[in-house]
């Protein structure tokens, strides 16, 4: 408020002293005596050799004391933001309206670029000796190894020309065309630096600090531009994603029924919106009375499961309805893979034949072996027949037969005889019911973790 004060009264002092010399002039020629066209002539020049006159000791006014436009600039600044769409054109505006309000004709914004790793001219203003927009600055600049910090300005006319050192910064702040060096720092974070031009009068304090805060303010926008940038990446990213994961559910079949002597009953429940673990379950139209069951999980490489999964649904199905056995379509499903130098380390599958007899026979690469709940007995792991990839296991009117991915098995082979006993208490439940009884009890003992659960529940019914 005390600079201000004296603002207005330097500028109506110097009004008032041009009105003075007017009347001053005035009144000698009335008392000399000439009249007529000769005095309006006389004064005519007289007011416009005033004029520049008047206006240079405004702006002097302006620049040694803290202008009453400083108020404009911000009333501009947030009218630019609010009318200007682009963060660009807004950093470009500010940027010229500050080198207006300190006098400096010239000056640049230079920028480090992450995505690039290099340093570059965003911006210059009214630059004589032209300078290619965009032109790369070297990393080694010497600007940039002398500035450590925030607060680390450079100011060309307190360096001493003397000292090779610092001459040679003369010399690389006289070819940028620069007097001030500004750092551009968010935190500790070097984005780049503001270069102001020459200009008579050395800047003050408080135009140093003006130009300070604007670079706080450029790190901060800059900052806040790529992060909005990466959100707006991410959430098409996620569409893309939801819109592979709708592929994906389009390839799953429902989650359970009754084939023929068999009631079957599906809990499948995804981390994340790309799907890892997927399943299988149809009827082999090429064999009576077969249905074929399937799990399998990616390990790696989550982008391709959107078109992978589905393609090893599509050969599973394919071969079986050629006639393969389970051990023979695993064994073509591996010389494709291969073939086309896909990574199958990455996939785990298991695929079987359950027929009417209930006998299970099922080949594995990697997957879980299924475990068996006999009433009576207990929840019963499988016991591995000789070292062929293709086993079996014989199911019973009344058993169930769990498929079920690595969490789900480690709690179910961890303590067998605390889930044979919800099985016992439950078993005249409806097979629905029970999954979800199960399920409940799994997800306790397997914890919250970040991969997809699948728990396929298969009840050999008496009498079908």
């Amino acid at each position: 408020m005390k600079n201000r004060t004296k603002n207005i009264a330097l500028t109506y002092g110097v009004n008032l002293l041009f009105v003075a010399l007017l009347i001053a002039l005035a009144s000698t020629l009335s008392a000399l005596g000439p009249g007529g066209p000769f005095s309006a002539v006389f004064f005519f020049v007289v007011i416009f050799s005033l004029l520049p006159v008047a206006n240079h000791l405004h702006t002097i006014i302006d620049s040694f004391i803290s202008p009453i436009r400083y108020n404009d600039l911000y009333v501009q600044t947030v009218d630019s933001i609010l009318s200007i769409g682009s963060f660009d054109e807004v950093l470009r505006a500010t940027f010229d309206q500050i080198l207006d309000l300190i006098s400096v004709e010239t000056g640049m914004l230079i920028f480090y670029y992450h995505d690039r790793d290099e340093f570059n001219i965003f911006y210059q203003k009214n630059r004589r000796r032209k300078i290619i927009r965009n032109a790369r600055i070297a990393k080694d600049n010497i600007l940039f190894r002398v500035i450590g910090g925030s607060e680390d300005v450079i100011v060309r006319s307190k360096l001493n020309p003397s000292i090779h050192f610092e001459n040679s910064i003369i010399a690389e702040l006289d070819r940028l065309g620069g007097e001030v060096a500004v750092p551009i720092y968010y935190h500790r974070m070097f984005l780049g630096i503001i270069v102001t031009g020459w200009r008579r009068r050395r800047l003050s304090p408080g135009e140093i600090r003006l130009l300070k805060i604007f670079a706080s303010k450029i790190a901060i926008l800059s900052v806040n531009s790529f992060f909005f940038g990466e959100i707006v990446r991410k959430k098409e990213l996620e569409k893309e994603y939801e819109l592979a994961a709708k592929v994906q559910k389009k390839f799953l079949p429902s989650a359970g029924g009754v084939m023929g002597r068999f009631e079957i009953r599906v809990h499948h429940e995804t981390a994340s919106l790309m799907i890892r673990e997927f399943y299988d379950l149809f009827e082999n139209d090429s064999v009576e009375d077969e249905i074929r069951v399937s799990a399998y999980r990616i390990r790696d490489n989550i982008a391709g499961t959107s078109i992978l999964m589905p393609g090893v649904q599509s050969v599973l199905q394919s071969f079986t309805r050629l006639g393969l056995s389970p051990a023979g379509v695993l064994a073509r499903l591996k010389r494709i893979i291969r073939a086309k130098r896909l990574h199958a380390q990455d996939l785990v599958i298991l695929h079987g034949s359950l027929r009417r007899s209930g006998e299970f026979v099922f080949s594995s690469f990697g997957y879980p072996a299924p475990l068996l709940y006999r009433p009576g007995r207990g929840l019963l792991p499988h016991r591995r027949q000789g070292r062929s990839v293709t086993q079996s296991l014989v199911m019973q009117p009344g058993d169930i037969m769990f498929l079920c991915c690595d969490d789900y098995h480690r709690a179910l082979s961890g303590d067998p005889a605390h889930f044979a006993g919800i099985m016992e208490l439950n078993r005249e439940l409806p097979l629905l019911k029970l999954r979800s009884t199960l399920v409940r009890s799994l997800s306790e003992r397997a914890g919250a973790g970040g991969s997809d659960r699948l728990l396929v529940m298969v009840r050999m019914e008496e009498g079908r």
